[in-house]
C-alpha cells in the first residue's frame, strides 16, 4: 500500500477521550490543515463527505478506546462517500475496539532480541562513542531483557543511560526494584526510572505538563514561557538568562524521550507529552 497512491493522507490521535464531533472535526482539520469551530456535526459531516467524496484517502486514527460500535459508525458516514481503495488504519490495544471495526486486524508483535539490542544501544550511545563496552554491553543487555521487547521503554531506559557514565550507574538501574512493579500498576518500569532520575528542577517542570489534556501538542516557546511564569527557572547558571536555561530544561526533557517531536498541525516545533 503505497502512500503515493492516496489523493489525501490524514492522521488522527483518538485516544481516550471520545466524542463523535470532536473526532469529526479532527479528521476535516487533519485533512485540510485548518481549525473548524462548528460545533454542529451535521454541518461538519457535511464538510466533510465534501472533501472526501470521490477522492481515495489514506487515514489513521491513533490510540483509539472506544468500544461503543454505534458511536463509530457515526464517524464512519461521511467516510463512506470516499473513492474505492480508500484505507482507514486503527491503532488500538483493545480486542473489542478492534472486533468492532469489522475488518482485517494485525497484532503487532514485541520486538525481536537483536532489534530490542538496536533500538537500546543507539539511545545508549553517547555522540562520541562508536559502541559501549564490553563491561556496559553486558549489563545493558540485561537490561534490555527486562524491557520487554517494548520499544518506548527501550527508547527511554537507553537515553536515561546515556546521561549516566559509570559502571555503578547502570548497576543501578538494572537492580532497581522498580522493574518488579505489580501488573496492576499502570505504568511501564523504565518510564518510571527515568522519571526517578531526572533532576530537582526538570521533575517539576516535566510534572507541570500533566496539567495538558492526553497527546496534548504544545510549542516549546509556549511551554518555556508557562514555566517561567510559575517561576520554574530560577536555577543557578552561569551566563545563561531565563529563556536559555528554559531551552535547556526542554532539550534535556526531549534527549531523555519525556518529549516526543512528532508531525503536527501546528508547526515544526510543537511536541506531544
Amino acid at each position: 500500500m503505497e502512500a503515493a497512491k492516496f489523493d489525501i493522507r490524514a492522521w488522527v490521535c483518538v485516544s481516550d477521550h471520545f466524542d463523535v464531533l470532536t473526532v469529526t472535526k479532527s479528521i476535516l482539520e487533519a485533512i485540510t490543515k485548518s481549525k473548524d469551530d462548528s460545533a454542529d456535526l451535521e454541518m461538519v459531516h457535511g464538510r466533510l463527505k465534501e472533501k472526501v467524496s470521490g477522492k481515495r484517502f489514506l487515514l489513521v486514527l491513533d490510540d483509539v478506546w472506544n468500544e461503543r460500535r454505534e458511536e463509530w459508525e457515526a464517524v464512519q458516514t461521511p467516510l463512506r462517500y470516499g473513492a474505492p481503495g480508500s484505507r482507514i488504519i486503527v491503532t488500538t490495544r483493545g480486542e473489542k475496539v478492534a472486533s468492532n471495526m469489522k475488518s482485517k486486524v494485525h497484532r503487532l508483535k514485541q520486538l525481536e532480541e537483536d532489534e530490542c539490542w538496536k533500538v537500546f544501544e543507539k539511545q545508549a550511545l553517547k555522540d562520541d562513542d562508536l559502541e559501549l563496552n564490553d563491561e556496559k554491553k553486558e549489563i545493558g543487555r540485561r537490561i534490555v531483557e527486562k524491557c520487554k521487547g517494548l520499544p518506548l521503554a527501550l527508547k527511554t531506559i537507553g537515553s536515561l543511560l546515556c546521561t549516566k557514565s559509570s559502571i555503578l550507574d547502570w548497576q543501578s538501574v538494572l537492580e532497581s526494584d522498580i522493574w518488579d512493579l505489580p501488573k496492576e500498576v499502570e505504568i511501564i518500569p523504565a518510564l518510571l526510572l527515568s522519571y526517578q532520575h531526572l533532576s530537582s528542577h526538570l521533575k517539576r517542570c516535566f510534572a507541570y505538563c500533566a496539567l495538558f489534556p492526553k497527546d496534548y501538542e504544545f510549542d516549546k516557546k509556549e511551554l518555556i514561557l508557562l514555566w517561567m511564569a510559575e517561576g520554574f527557572l530560577h536555577h543557578s547558571q552561569q551566563n545563561k538568562n531565563v529563556q536559555e536555561i528554559g531551552e535547556q530544561y526542554f532539550d534535556d526533557l526531549l534527549t531523555r524521550s519525556s518529549f516526543f517531536n512528532q508531525p503536527s498541525k501546528c508547526n515544526s516545533s510543537c511536541m506531544t507529552f
